[in-house]
C-alpha cells in the first residue's frame, strides 16, 4: 500500500472555517443547532466544525453501519441512536464522506419522520461519481473530481490511519 497527501492539514483546517461561517450564516443567529456526529469517520470533522459554528449548538452522536471488510453491503444498520430528541428542532448532520449517497439518504428521512424542522447535511468529503442515488450535502468541505481511496482525518482503511491530521490518497496492492 502506497500513500501521498492528497488534502494538508492547512487546507483542511481553513475549509473547515470557511464552512463553520457558511453554515452559521445559513441560520438565523438565535436559532439552535442539534449538530449530529455519524460515528465513526466524522468525529474529527465534527470537533473543528462545531467550533466554527456561531449559533447555539448542542451535539449528539450516532453510530451506522454500512460496510463490512470495507466493502458496502447496500443497507444501513443503526447501531447506537442519538439519545436528544429531534422534533422542531434543525438538525445538521456531520458526515466524513458522501460517497453512495445511502447513509445521508437514510439520515435524512430518518430524522424527517420525527418531525425535525429542518435536516441539513455537512460532509468533509463529496464523492459524486459514486453516487447511487440523488442525495446531495448541503454543506460540503471538498469534492473529489475523480474516484480514489482515501485516508486520514477520521477516515479510516481497516480502522487504521483515522488519527492522521491530513487526508492521504491511498494506492492498494
Amino acid at each position: 500500500m502506497t500513500t501521498k497527501e492528497l488534502l494538508s492539514n492547512k487546507i483542511i483546517e481553513k475549509r473547515i472555517k470557511e464552512l463553520g461561517d457558511e453554515i452559521s450564516s445559513t441560520y438565523a443567529q438565535n436559532e439552535p443547532i442539534l449538530c449530529i456526529c455519524v460515528l465513526r469517520g466524522a468525529f474529527m470533522f465534527f470537533s473543528q466544525l462545531v467550533r466554527y459554528i456561531k449559533n447555539d449548538v448542542t451535539i449528539d452522536f450516532i453510530t451506522l453501519s454500512s460496510y463490512v471488510a470495507d466493502k458496502s453491503k447496500g443497507n444501513i444498520d443503526m447501531i447506537s441512536d442519538i439519545r436528544e430528541s429531534v422534533s422542531g428542532k434543525h438538525v445538521l448532520i456531520v458526515e466524513d464522506i458522501v460517497d453512495s449517497g445511502r447513509t445521508i439518504d437514510y439520515l435524512r428521512s430518518y430524522f424527517e419522520n420525527k418531525n425535525a424542522l429542518s435536516v441539513k447535511i455537512a460532509c468533509l468529503i463529496d464523492k459524486p461519481m459514486s453516487r447511487i442515488n440523488s442525495a446531495k450535502a448541503d454543506f460540503v468541505a471538498f469534492t473529489l473530481d475523480r474516484p480514489v481511496f482515501i485516508v486520514g482525518y477520521g477516515l479510516d482503511y481497516e480502522q487504521k490511519f483515522r488519527n492522521l491530521d491530513h487526508i492521504e490518497e491511498v494506492e492498494l496492492g
